[in-house]
């Protein structure tokens, strides 16, 4: 076909994107003097494009406006030109005259067959731009256009079926847009409308005939995608089944197949961009005049999901080939332009501006700091991020090797933790979790830096561990040999320093348990590892905290036992050499005094370090110990039978219920013998130094044998109670047979726990279970129940023989009953013991598992012993040590900074310099200094200037008092958009966010909020809440977020603050946002399905955090500037200074203004002021923005993800308020400070920020 017939319109090289659609588009000619004239009976005025748009409406649909009506139009006018679509005229080999078309791989001598396809499709698509009154030009379309009178029935073309023709409009649409279609068409119409909410639901309300007189009688009716999904189910494309057997109820027909529709109109008809929804294909199917797709954002990902709405729209061919579909999307551009200019319209506000008469817009931007607990929180996370990815903080790479593929998901990860971070700590799950707060209450800014200090605490205990677990280690390295000495100090201190740290963690846990009420403190048994019995009932949260400090006190009590433990071994070592210390000499005599002590306080810490443990072995054994005193453990009773008494017909019952008892007796009988065996082994002692027992290192191994023989015992018993059980009710317990079956094969193979016991406990347990014939005692009541009924009509009749034996069996069942139920109860008793036996046998294993720990802590080093080894441990020890003292450090400026929560102070002055200071070092001696002045200290003393302590680098913490003022400022934008910008530009930058008085920023911060601090932004947002109560009293908000997790937070913090919202989520939230006046604010977040959403009765919308992809701040924005708003609106964005945040939004701010220079550029700008100029040219960038953002995946996956950032501007988002607003002072220790020039000179950073540009570029041209 290119061969003999080339297209000189086919295009292979182009680039497609969504803006293609938008340029194809129709666009009415402003001088249209026939729109001017359209007067249609509605309750409001028409804008003069509006008037345009509902004029292309009429004609899609075979009529025109004349005059004071509609008339049809021609059909030469329908047609539109000789040719159709994609055709053109050529000739073939003969020279006479054919038609071809590439799209279509065809040629042909008549054209004529393919004219009847998209000229005669009625409906098309309307796409005006976000607020631009859609919904009214719909409304005014059915209000002029409507269905002359038709027969009573006929048949539908494309279904094939007889349907009725009715005048009624079916508008499907989001469930949370139908109580809005339904108050617009009441507000701006007379139409009678009806919500239809399913078959189901209907037929529960009325009768069929009723629904269909309803939907006949009905102008318009309303029904959602969620409904239009489920009647699948009541339409042809469910058929009948196949029955054997005629079905006895007939499946009720869906009635919206029924009809045939005057118009149906899908709104946000880009819910329908598949096509293959069950929502879609009944859309499709169901019978239409004239099909309509309502959508301010047709194009959501790319190109492909306009095929949905041809679908419904049933453009052919393109909606059923496929391959003519994407040869249109893939070669043919300009046919691709022809039939959406012929299908679409869509008017964007910079083409109406000057017909529109929207109140003004203002929009600021609040930058505000952190609190000083939040400014160290997120310092924290911004330190962890650059870890990770292995960069500095200042966004340069750590190693030569960096490259950004391998980190970029990384780096994407930690950009969503800390925008999560700047609005709330505990947003999202991974910033929960490292809270300790999954789904707990909404935690204020006190509450986390508790969590902080706590986190401090366990990181310092924890490296301190390790580096005193080191230095015992290496000084066995040094033990029993010349160098004893030297292990002998390495000891010596660190049993000193661990000391130290044992009383600090018993003065945490004293504290701790002062904080407890009085009603709970018998919970608490003193301030060592004192017995916490964690079987007693949920106890508060107070009380259960008591066992986190008590483990810290644990651990220290256990490294301090090592190290006081090997000291006595040196002391030993050394005085039985007799190289080192003469056997008689004083020396010998104290290092022997030193060497019993040491032995004896290692004994005391060891007893207290399993004091725990031991209460609670001792206490069970107690328990056990009184209840065989008492002999109150369950008794057994013995199963009597009378055979002496059995009558001739229950002789056979009898025997076998006696065969069964002297089965439950011989059980009985071993049980007894078995758990008095049980209770002698739980009860022996544990080793206990008290009574002069040494330890041998081997507590654990000889425990495992006692212990494995009490195992044995309890699973026999175990297994004879669950024999006993079966033999009583014929229950088999599946699971105990199968643990037994599976013992005593592992034994006899010599495996599991003591074979020899195993083997011959189950062997005997073998001869003591009842065979399946046997049956049960439950078994025999029921011969017997059944014998007595047999019996009792011989009785009845007076028979003597039958009445003796009907006594007989009465008097049998009642005995088996009675002993039965007692049995039943004792086995019940049997099973609870096993379980108590069970519980004491776990805790005294777990003692000696404890006891066997501590032995093995002080077990004889057994590795490599060289320098290497010495020289490594030292290295790392030199290494946690900076890591001690610098969480040190913090953990003092979090100790400050609690004390200045509750005492704050105005001005920090520098001890040295005595001036103020915002950025400065604070020691771990507690003393605070500016920056520069201890900086130049520090290199000349190293020491406190106040104190004289010694200092290391690591015992200064630097510090940031922020000043907590609110503030607006106008962006700037930098570098190659000033090259391009005109002189005006700086005005133009200035005029994006309007600046607001200080006085009223004053007034915002000065208002006092009932109740604690949540976050900085969080507190400032209510206190504006407030403040307008009282600046614009009756005023409604927009509250928008992309972290949804924000949100709910958010509506937590307002329940405390008494601020009335809703959301888009809760029942009735739209309405009860319109109509309450008490509801303040509406909670809006990036995954809801907001569009189309008009929220006019709000003039205010809060921006919770910058967004990069500014096609999502539009969306919100959207709710409340359109068509119908009568009040100035105001946008506030709230940032945090010094943050992600304000990367982010500087990046946004110079994408936006690149696009307002491209708007400038084309000088079609017919404005004069600057403010004209600004808002027409920003009304384009904002147009461009939706139009070429595919907003399916301007969000990331999942629900909680927020915005997806591309990887060319990770980088730039994560360091960009580093480069532009960083200090570049030195503190102590600092080596030199890259600067932004330098910075951006980097190798890879400049592979980072090429490729952005690049980017750019390639989007620009095209």
């Amino acid at each position: 076909m290119e061969t003999y017939f080339p297209d000189p319109n086919v295009t292979r090289s182009e680039i497609w994107t969504p803006q293609d659609f938008y340029q194809s588009v129709y666009t009415p000619n402003r001088d249209d003097k026939i729109a001017a004239t359209i007067d249609i009976n509605i309750k409001s005025t028409l804008f003069p494009f509006q008037k345009r748009a509902v004029r292309w409406l009429l004609r899609r649909e075979g009529v025109d406006w004349a005059g004071r009506g509609i008339r049809p139009r021609d059909a030469a006018d329908i047609r539109g030109g000789l040719l159709p679509l994609a055709f053109i005229e050529s000739e073939d080999a003969r020279g006479q005259s054919c038609f071809v078309s590439s799209l279509y791989g065809c040629a042909t001598l008549d054209p004529q067959s393919f004219q009847a396809t998209t000229p005669d499709l009625k409906g098309g698509i309307l796409a005006e731009e976000m607020g631009l009154g859609k919904t009214v030009e719909m409304i005014s379309l059915i209000t002029a256009h409507r269905r002359c009178q038709q027969d009573s029935t006929i048949l539908d073309p494309y279904t094939f079926t007889v349907v009725k023709p009715i005048g009624t409009t079916l508008i499907i649409c989001p469930p949370t847009l139908v109580q809005q279609w339904m108050s617009e068409i009441h507000k701006h119409s007379h139409l009678k409308v009806m919500h239809y909410e399913g078959i189901t639901k209907a037929h529960k309300i009325m009768t069929e005939d009723e629904l269909r007189d309803n939907l006949i009688n009905s102008d318009v009716v309303i029904s959602t995608y969620g409904v239009l999904a489920a009647e699948i189910y009541y339409t042809p494309l469910n058929p009948e089944r196949s029955l054997r057997r005629e079905a006895k109820y007939k499946r009720p027909k869906s009635p919206l197949m029924e009809f045939s529709w005057w118009r149906i109109c899908i709104d946000e008809a880009q819910m329908v961009e598949s096509g293959v929804s069950n929502a879609a294909t009944v859309a499709r199917i169901l019978p239409r005049i004239n099909a309509w797709c309502i959508t301010g954002t047709p194009v959501r990902r790319d190109v492909n999901d306009l095929l949905g709405l041809l679908v419904f729209l049933r453009a052919e061919p393109y909606a059923s080939k496929k391959h003519v579909w994407a040869s249109l999307i893939s070669t043919h551009k300009s046919e691709f332009r022809r039939l959406f200019g012929h299908l679409a319209l869509r008017h964007n506000k910079k083409t109406v501006r000057n017909e529109l008469r929207l109140p003004a817009q203002k929009r600021y931007v609040i930058t505000m700091p952190f609190t000083p607990i939040e400014e160290q929180h997120y310092q924290e996370l911004f330190s962890q991020m650059c870890k990770d990815c292995g960069l500095n903080l200042h966004g340069a790479p750590l190693n030569d090797d960096w490259d950004p593929e391998l980190v970029a998901e990384r780096m994407r990860y930690w950009l969503v933790r800390l925008r999560q971070t700047c609005v709330h700590p505990a947003v999202g799950g991974r910033n929960r979790r490292a809270l300790g707060s999954n789904d707990g209450p909404l935690r204020t800014v006190d509450q986390v830096l508790e969590v902080m200090i706590d986190q401090t605490d366990v990181s310092i205990r924890t490296d301190q561990r390790l580096l005193l677990s080191s230095k015992l280690r290496r000084g066995q390295l040094l033990e029993n040999g010349p160098r004893v000495g030297e292990a002998l100090e390495i000891w010596d201190s660190a049993a000193r320093e661990v000391a130290v740290i044992v009383e600090e963690c018993r003065d945490a846990l004293r504290k701790e348990i002062a904080k407890i009420p009085a009603e709970d403190k018998a919970e608490a048994k003193g301030t060592d590892i004192s017995y916490d019995d964690s079987d007693s009932p949920e106890k508060p949260e107070e009380v259960a905290r008591l066992s986190v400090f008590r483990n810290r006190l644990r651990g220290a009590l256990e490294i301090e036992h090592v190290a006081v433990f090997f000291r006595s071994n040196a002391y030993f070592q050394i005085k039985s050499n007799e190289e080192l210390t003469d056997p008689e000499s004083q020396k010998f005599q104290e290092l022997e005094k030193l060497e019993l002590t040491g032995y004896e306080d290692a004994k005391k810490l060891r007893r207290e370090i399993l004091q725990e443990i031991f209460g609670k072995v001792g206490k069970l054994m107690k328990k056990v110990s009184k209840k065989a005193s008492m002999q109150s453990f369950a008794e057994i009773p013995e199963f009597k039978t009378d055979l002496s008494n059995a009558g001739l017909m229950s002789r056979r019952i009898i025997d076998q219920l006696e065969s069964l008892a002297s089965a439950l007796d011989a059980q009985a009988n071993t049980l007894d013998g078995w758990r008095e065996h049980t209770i002698q082994l739980l009860l022996r002692p544990l080793v206990d130094e008290d009574e002069g027992i040494e330890v041998t290192g081997e507590e654990y191994e000889e425990s495992t044998k006692h212990q494995d023989e009490i195992f044995c015992y309890v699973q026999a018993l175990r297994t004879v109670i669950a024999d006993r059980h079966e033999t009583l009710t014929g229950q088999e317990n599946k699971l105990i047979h199968y643990e037994s079956k599976t013992a005593l094969r592992l034994a006899k193979e010599g495996g599991g726990a003591f074979p020899e016991k195993t083997v011959k406990l189950l062997q005997t347990r073998e001869g003591l279970k009842t065979s399946k014939q046997m049956g049960s005692v439950r078994g025999v009541v029921g011969e017997l129940r059944a014998l007595a009924t047999s019996l009792r009509p011989d009785a009845e009749n007076a028979n003597s023989r039958g009445h003796a034996e009907l006594t007989i069996v009465k008097m049998q069942l009642k005995k088996t009953q009675e002993q039965l139920s007692d049995h039943t109860k004792a086995t019940a008793a049997l099973e609870k013991e096993i379980e108590l036996f069970t519980h004491v046998m776990n805790t005294r294993l777990e003692y000696y598992r404890q006891l066997q720990q501590v032995s093995d802590s002080v077990a004889p080093y057994e590795g490599p012993i060289n320098d290497r080894v010495l020289g490594s441990m030292e290295k790392s020890e030199e290494t946690l040590a900076q890591k001690i003292a610098s969480a040190r450090a913090k953990r003092r400026y979090l100790e400050h900074l609690r004390t200045e929560a509750s005492n704050p102070v105005e001005q920090r002055i520098c001890v040295i310099c005595r001036e103020t200071f915002e950025v400065g070092a604070i020691t771990v001696c507690g003393h605070q200094y500016c920056k520069e002045c201890i900086a130049e200290w520090w290199h000349s003393h190293r020491s406190c200037p106040v104190c004289k302590m010694k200092l290391h680098l690591a015992d200064l913490h630097e510090i940031t008092y922020k000043p907590q003022e609110l503030s607006i400022e106008a962006e700037e934008v930098h570098d190659a958009l000033q090259e391009r910008a005109s002189p005006s530009a700086a005005s133009l930058r200035s005029a994006i966010y309007a600046e607001i008085s200080k006085a009223k920023l004053a007034e915002i911060k000065n208002i006092e909020l009932d109740g604690p601090s949540f976050t900085t932004k969080i507190d400032t947002l209510a206190r504006h809440l407030i403040w307008l109560r009282e600046s614009d009293p009756g005023a409604k908000s927009i509250i928008y977020s992309q972290f949804k997790d924000f949100l709910e937070v958010l509506a937590r913090a307002f329940k405390k603050f008494r601020i009335g919202f809703t959301s888009i989520e809760r029942p009735n939230g739209i309405e009860n946002f319109t109509t309450d006046p008490a509801i303040e604010c509406f909670l809006l977040h990036a995954r809801a399905h907001s569009s189309g959403l008009n929220l006019i009765n709000a003039s205010h919308v809060f921006l919770c955090e910058p967004l990069l992809n500014t096609a999502l701040e539009l969306q919100a924005i959207a709710r409340v500037d359109r068509i119908g708003q009568e009040q100035e609106t105001n946008v506030w964005l709230y940032l945090i200074g010094g943050t992600v945040e304000e990367s982010i939004h500087q990046l946004s701010v110079k994408r936006r203004m690149e696009h307002i220079g491209q708007a400038k550029a084309k000088g079609k700008a017919k404005e004069t002021t600057p403010e004209e100029i600004l808002d027409s040219n920003l009304e384009e960038a904002n147009s461009l923005e939706l139009q070429q953002a595919p907003l399916t995946r301007l969000l990331a996956k999942g629900q909680t993800g927020g915005e997806m950032i591309e990887q060319d501007d990770l980088w730039e988002c994560l360091f960009g308020s580093q480069l532009n607003g960083r200090s570049e002072q030195r503190g102590p220790g600092e080596g030199q400070v890259i600067g932004s020039h330098e910075l951006r000179n980097n190798e890879e950073v400049r592979r980072y920020l090429a490729a952005g540009a690049a980017t750019m570029r390639v989007a620009q041209q095209t």
